[in-house]
């Protein structure tokens, strides 16, 4: 045991269990306490002046780790009080050794910032607070979004900062600080907002802030995934990605600070994402014009069907197993760029998809008609 805490252990030892619990005099208890506490930050502050920094950094961290013991077995002691349904001054003495060894810890933090583990995790109580606290910023934020009548915003908010409050999540004293700093921050920028924000606003003021928990890289993902739907062509879709990686790009980091140190950089993870997208998108244009240059592409087939008609058609053939789709998406796209009509020679990605999913009584008969013939001349053939 770290010398400078002896005492105050050897109170903890003799007072904690159950029996002696119930005699203690509670401000007895409290008085020693204090004494002890001031006693173990002066022998601290004497001792750690005639060590190097590395020995005083071990130094503090060993004192540290043998608080955060001490509020572990609390912990366990106030649950087997829970447990048992013991009503006598027990549950007084467990709070008032809590108390004190919290303090001990923020006064740890406070006079010794630069020796402070701060990569070690929050214990049980201060946890436990730590996340009520981050719940309550979160949810104020929310409160203000929701005047600005953004939903899916809302959502995609809730989805990235609530997760790290489940209660199998540990918090560090490093990410309690980022997360206090991180959502003082967000809160300015949305009330500042008066005409309403956007999410790719959100998206880049978090990013600029080195938010790189999993969850957010994911929704980021989502996000541009879903702007690449909207688009119709193939070069709109790298138009945007390569706009999105703009943004990323100019995105100004006033900190070097990270939600999680240990991880790369979520600029850097995205900006990666959106190359691997735009890869994509060029093999995909490359692979279509190696096949029209030699001919075993035709630019456009074109039919004498609708638009809405020829969606019918191949949905028909998708239901029967004669075309084998990997994604309808892909599918849609492909007999956007590859097919044309009577009424149109150039048919969107979101006009056929649209139709794919929704048929009239009319398109379906005149769809039928042509199947009808086609049968009658495979009959023919018999």
């Amino acid at each position: 045991m770290n010398y400078e805490l002896f005492s105050y252990h050897q109170i903890f030892d003799q007072t904690i269990n159950i029996d002696q619990a119930k005699s203690t005099n509670i401000e007895e208890l409290a008085s020693d306490l204090k004494l002890e506490s001031g006693r173990i930050l002066i022998a601290l502050q004497i001792n750690i002046a005639s060590l190097d920094p590395s020995k005083a950094q071990q130094y503090i961290h060993q004192h540290q780790q043998a608080i955060q013991v001490i509020l572990e077995e609390l912990d366990k002691t106030s649950q087997n009080i829970e447990k048992n349904s013991i009503k006598d001054n027990t549950q007084q003495v467990v709070e008032l050794f809590r108390s004190t060894s919290e303090k001990l810890l923020s006064e740890l933090q406070k006079y010794f910032p630069a020796h402070f583990n701060y990569h070690s995790e929050i214990p049980g109580t201060l946890l436990k607070k730590t996340k009520e606290d981050i719940e309550q910023k979160t949810s104020q934020i929310i409160e203000v979004l929701s005047k600005l009548k953004s939903q899916r915003l809302i959502n995609n908010l809730e989805n990235t900062l609530y997760p790290i409050l489940a209660e199998h999540r540990a918090i560090t004293y490093h990410q309690k600080a980022y997360m206090e700093s991180f959502l003082e921050k967000l809160s300015g920028i949305i009330t500042q907002a008066e005409t309403g924000i956007s999410t790719m606003d959100i998206l880049l003021h978090l990013i600029s802030s080195n938010y790189n928990h999993p969850l957010f890289y994911h929704l980021c993902c989502r996000y541009f995934s879903q702007e690449i739907e909207r688009c119709e062509e193939l070069s709109a879709q790298y138009t945007t990605l390569n706009f999105i990686k703009k943004c990323i790009k100019q995105t100004y980091s006033p900190t070097k600070d990270k939600y999680s140190p240990d991880q790369q950089s979520i600029q850097h993870s995205l900006i990666r994402y959106i190359k691997t997208e735009m890869e994509y998108l060029e093999s995909m244009d490359k692979i279509g014009a190696h096949l029209h240059q030699h001919g075993l592409l035709d630019e456009h087939y074109k039919v004498t069907l609708t638009v809405k008609q020829l969606a019918i058609f191949i949905h028909l053939q998708v239901e029967a197993n004669i075309i084998i789709a990997e994604t309808p998406k892909l599918l849609h796209e492909y007999i956007a760029k590859h097919y044309s009509t009577n009424e149109t020679d150039r048919i969107s990605a979101k006009s056929f998809k649209n139709a794919y999913y929704s048929a009239s009584i009319d398109d379906l008969e005149k769809v039928i008609d042509k199947i009808v013939t086609m049968l009658a001349i495979a009959q023919e053939k018999l």
